[in-house]
């Protein structure tokens, strides 16, 4: 058996815009986007910053409010 060569993992840090202005959101049960009903937790990957939110408002308040501290340098 031949042993299969080590994978390639190339690394981009957090250095381009995209890579900062990433979140991960997670919805709570009983959400209805349709309805207007959204709850659940949301966060920034780059500085783990996160909030709970009760409304797409709160949600893309935050969403704004840590894009608008991110430097958008080399755009």
């Amino acid at each position: 058996m031949t042993a299969s060569p080590e994978p390639t993992i190339v690394v981009s840090g957090m250095e381009d815009w995209q890579s900062r202005a990433a979140f991960v959101i997670q919805f709570r049960p009983g959400t209805d986007i349709g309805a207007g009903q959204l709850e659940g937790k949301v966060e920034h990957i780059a500085s783990y910053e996160a909030a709970r939110f009760h409304s797409l408002d709160e949600l893309l308040a935050f969403i704004a409010r840590v894009l608008s501290q991110i430097p958008r340098s080399g755009q």
